[in-house]
């Protein structure tokens, strides 16, 4: 089973980089609801499994709200309505091919503090989050991705819009009745 399919359904706070014992570079998996994982995973990998495993194709994802936000670094990663990744840099990098970049979902930030160190980031789960980012700048991520949340639910709209009016409506007789010869139909191939 693949590693990212654990994660399937579950409420993932952030995508930390990490390092471990025996896996090396991996990535700590950070639920709301539940313990985190580790993953013997760089985070790249993670993030690409994960986009794919929701059908999400990362550079056009990057192309199109990077366009729109007029940024090209720091896009966030939006997989689904409810998981818009904020990438934030968490960590130093002591070898050549070390992430330092990790993703906090943008749904499960509860508080954000700056200080002289950084900006501490801390999560519904009451979990805190180091980045190494200025408040200002953290905060115009996090705006970011509520612009992006914004036209994800526009489109959702917009593509259902056709349908909406049809859907109102309430079903007719031949409308039921077509119903009962697809159940029938579907009874004797049973």
């Amino acid at each position: 089973m693949s590693e990212t399919k654990k994660l399937d359904g579950k409420n993932i706070a952030a995508l930390v980089p990490c390092y471990h014992k025996q896996y090396g570079n991996a990535t700590e998996v950070v639920f709301l609801e539940e313990e985190p994982i580790v993953i013997p995973r760089t985070i790249a990998t993670v993030l690409k499994r994960l986009a794919r495993d929701h059908t999400v194709d990362l550079q056009a994802a990057r192309k199109k709200y990077g366009e729109m936000l007029g940024c090209s670094r720091a896009v966030p990663v939006a997989i689904n309505q409810r998981t818009i990744l904020l990438p934030v840099k968490v960590r130093k990098t002591v070898s050549r091919n070390d992430a330092s970049r990790g993703y906090i979902n943008f749904f499960a930030i509860k508080d954000v503090d700056g200080d002289n160190d950084g900006t501490r980031l801390t999560l519904k789960n009451d979990r805190s989050i180091l980045c190494y980012h200025s408040i200002k700048n953290i905060n115009q991520h996090i705006r970011n991705c509520y612009f992006i949340h914004q036209k994800m639910m526009k489109d959702k709209e917009e593509d259902a819009g056709p349908l909406r009016g049809y859907l109102s409506y309430p079903a007719t007789k031949g409308d039921i009745a077509l119903i009962l010869n697809e159940l029938k139909e579907i009874r004797k191939k049973l």
